[in-house]
């Protein structure tokens, strides 16, 4: 399986800057760039497989301990199988755990279990397990998007259970094939000795691989699961050993000496540099970056609107996403879902996104700012070089924008209080899961309304249209509902859309079959071969 949209990156195809359908694109041993068709692995070895992630994660069971991390999701959904699966390419939910299912009505769907699955311990899968594994997203992860939505599960009878969800969202069946909703037993969890001791340990599940060993600050290492009940898959490598890099450099440097054969989430300079003495690959994350203007109760200049629609002429955002995917990708994002998600809908047009320097500079005028003003942007620091192009572009327009990058902690703290002027952050719009427009409505989390930056702004008409988003049907009427959204958010100038973050990845030349899973292109560490 293929991502449904990937970028298209490399040297043959950057001068067009577009965006090609269903295949990644990778720079082979010459620098040119070919589509990654490798077809899917029908081989079985001995050898062992070593990849490098950017941290080490604190747990292997975030579902179970509440502690989702990315490194997290990216290990443990080698070792716990979900009911469903997505394929990308196809954009369509299909069997995996469960062989079938059904909507009972809007908020319960029921489905049909294998009954050939074995668990680590050598126990057949029943729909009990689904229910402990329900019961526990639900105790654990109440607080995140894994237990959020979950009313409660009931298993009809060993090979039936039907799911209760507390919100109406079809594409529920695409957020259950996310990797934190893997299927574990309750003798697996006690035999280890609880949540925390599984997460370190997690000898548990019916995926691919299984779990062999941590060492703390060394390594993770996992072994094929030689009983998996799908013989459909081959695994290439018996073992797969997984190296902890900070630096993404360094990760990239481990490639090209030979001491890993894959790192993940490699700078996209560093990946165009390592081309041609490793395999590059550069894909879509899914998530479009967006510039939030504060407007809350802690806002200063911003909370004027002709400030903000000043700072939106003022910006390059060519220029911007041209820095950001470091001159890749330029395609001009004009809806609040990006150009690789089902549900984009453009609602500016490219000539409202050009830079009108005169017309920013009018509307400060007009704003009673001809002299000038001072703002900070907030933001994370693998954006560093986004903010200085910001800089330079409302300097022009008698802006002195100030950069501020705290850590993660900081970062999120500052975001939800408010302590800034304008930020960047991005959300996944491919699926309408409940947790769709977090900025805009923090309905079940912190109450309606609530935006980023400060209290509510919104209107109940528009917190009504995001649920109406979240329940259509089909793609069609959801795209309709996004159109109101967003013309709402460009009329009052709350954000304006940025730039879908792109994801690099290198490998060793002789090895194929990269692939990710999901919508959220988490990595998937199963697939390779030589």
């Amino acid at each position: 399986m293929t991502l449904r949209k990937w970028f298209v990156f490399g040297t043959a195809l950057m001068m067009t800057a577009s965006v090609l359908t269903g295949a990644a694109v990778y720079a082979d041993e010459s620098g040119a760039s070919q589509i990654n068709s490798d077809p899917i692995n029908e081989t079985v070895t001995d050898e062992k497989i070593t990849l490098a992630l950017m941290s080490e994660p604190s747990t292997l069971w975030g579902a179970g301990t509440g502690k989702l991390e990315n490194e997290d999701v990216y290990i443990s959904s080698a070792l716990f199988d979900t009911l469903v699966v997505l394929d990308q390419e196809a954009w369509e939910v299909k069997p995996s755990l469960a062989t079938e299912w059904e909507w009972v009505d809007d908020t319960h769907c029921r489905f049909t279990l294998r009954d050939d699955v074995q668990m680590t311990d050598g126990s057949l899968m029943t729909a009990d397990d689904v229910v402990y594994s329900v019961n526990v997203w639900m105790e654990q992860s109440a607080s995140t998007d894994t237990g959020r939505y979950l009313a409660g599960a009931v298993a009809d009878d060993e090979h039936t259970v039907t799911i209760e969800f507390n919100v109406e969202a079809p594409d529920m069946l695409i957020m259950m094939a996310w990797p934190q909703f893997g299927i574990v037993s309750e003798d697996e969890v006690n035999a280890l000795g609880g949540y925390n001791e599984a997460g370190m340990k997690p000898v548990m599940g019916s995926g691919k691989y299984r779990f062999v060993e941590w060492k703390t600050g060394e390594k993770i290492l996992l072994e094929r699961n030689e009983n998996y009940w799908n013989p459909d898959y081959k695994g290439y490598f018996k073992e797969i050993e997984i190296h902890f890099i900070s630096d993404g450099a360094a990760r990239a440097m481990a490639v090209q000496s030979g001491d890993v054969d894959v790192a993940y989430d490699v700078p996209l300079m560093t990946a165009d540099s390592a081309a041609g003495s490793a395999k590059e690959y550069l894909y879509s994350s899914g998530q479009l970056a967006h510039l939030w203007f504060n407007m809350g109760e802690n806002a200063g200049p911003t909370k004027d609107i002709k400030v903000r629609q000043a700072i939106d002429k003022g910006l390059d955002y060519q220029a911007i996403s041209s820095v950001a995917t470091a001159g890749h990708d330029v395609t001009q994002q004009l809806g609040y879902a990006g150009t690789d998600s089902p549900y984009y809908n453009p609602v500016w047009t490219e000539e409202e996104k050009a830079v009108d320097i005169e017309g920013a500079k009018a509307l400060l005028e007009e704003a009673g700012y001809a002299d000038g003003l001072e703002l900070t942007i907030t933001g994370l620091n693998n954006y560093s070089d986004v903010y200085t192009v910001m800089q330079a572009n409302l300097a022009q327009i008698g802006i002195k924008l100030n950069i501020d990058m705290p850590d993660t902690a900081s970062f999120v703290e500052k975001a939800f209080g408010g302590d800034y002027d304008i930020i960047i952050v991005g959300e996944l719009l491919k699926a309408r899961a409940p947790s769709v427009f977090p900025f805009i409505v923090r309905a079940n989390i912190e109450g309606p309304g609530i935006v980023i930056g400060g209290p509510k702004w919104t209107t109940d008409e528009l917190d009504s249209m995001v649920s109406e988003f979240i329940a259509a049907k089909d793609v069609d009427s959801a795209k309709d509902i996004i159109t109101k959204i967003d013309t709402s958010l460009k009329e009052e100038c709350v954000c304006t859309h940025l730039f879908i973050e792109p994801k690099a990845a290198i490998c060793n030349n002789d090895i194929k079959g990269f692939r990710t899973r999901d919508e959220r292109a988490y990595a998937d560490l199963t697939t390779f071969y030589k």
